[in-house]
């Protein structure tokens, strides 16, 4: 199954605006509930109106976006991935296995359009709750390859206070998880940055997770700053990634701007972070 449909060339320069309970705690801390329907779909549309094009790809959701933006807002040409799973497990990752969204499925998303599903599994080897994780990203996957449609699958690490921790159990999920070969994997950047400045080492964890990979792999963004983001994107890229799938270090300033001041701050500072970017995939 191909991804061309999110790519350049096989470069992803993927615009990731897929986000839903964390967008609220975003424009809202004290009081995510308090953020409207309306309040998140109206962003999303000026983000997606504004940067899309300049993207290989967008990454959307069934809440919020999907159909909402498929409207014309979403330019055409630009392929876009359809979130599967649900939300709520931020408060307590090990609580319940990570679910499809009630009401959606893989082919739901298939037959909006979409070029490729994405599940998120919050995830951690070395607990317990890891192996029922892995169960249920193996049958999603079993069941995107069932409908027909790719699967970009995001293990994402949670609850790691010791930094020096974060390279071995990256490393240990890309293994787990690119032995399922999904057909596209998002993860988070191996080393942290705050606590290991040697660039060296950057781009020896990044060609690490490479070695283990025989399928793509992209770069996710967090919530830290653009620049921070940039530099570690360029180090993944030196060292064999395939791209970058971003959100709020690329567009967060523009979802906390005031109202009046939203288009001005997506032009003036959004749109030349995405096209450097795309500049580091050449």
């Amino acid at each position: 199954m191909s991804l061309d449909g999110i790519s350049d060339g096989g470069r992803f320069g993927v615009l990731a605006i897929d986000h839903r309970d964390s967008l609220r705690a975003v424009l809202a801390p004290d009081d995510p509930v308090s953020v409207s329907v309306d309040d998140i779909t109206e962003l999303k549309r000026e983000l997606v109106g504004a940067l899309a094009a300049g993207a290989t790809g967008v990454m959307l959701e069934p809440e919020y976006s999907i159909p909402q933006l498929l409207d014309g807002t979403l330019p055409d040409g630009v392929g876009f991935t359809a979130a599967l799973e649900a939300q709520g497990y931020a408060a307590d990752p090990e609580a319940a296995a990570t679910r499809i969204l009630e009401g959606w499925s893989v082919e739901a998303a298939a037959a909006s359009g979409a070029a490729a599903a994405k599940l998120l599994v919050l995830y951690r080897p070395d607990r317990p709750h890891g192996a029922v994780q892995e169960r249920v990203a193996a049958e999603i996957l079993d069941e995107c390859r069932r409908v027909g449609i790719p699967l970009v699958l995001e293990p994402l690490f949670y609850g790691l206070h010791d930094p020096t921790a974060r390279r071995g159990l990256v490393i240990e999920t890309v293994e787990r998880f690119a032995a399922m070969d999904p057909h596209l994997l998002k993860l988070p950047f191996p080393v942290d940055p705050a606590h290991e400045p040697d660039r060296g080492v950057w781009a020896e964890a990044c060609a690490d997770i490479t070695s283990r990979c025989h399928m793509p792999w992209t770069l996710l963004s967090g919530g830290g700053s653009y620049e921070s983001y940039r530099d570690q994107l360029a180090a993944a890229v030196s060292a064999g990634c395939s791209g970058f799938m971003a959100g709020r270090a690329l567009w967060g300033e523009a979802a906390l701007s005031p109202l009046g001041d939203r288009s001005r701050t997506i032009a003036e500072v959004v749109v030349p972070r995405l096209a450097e970017l795309r500049s580091l995939l050449a």
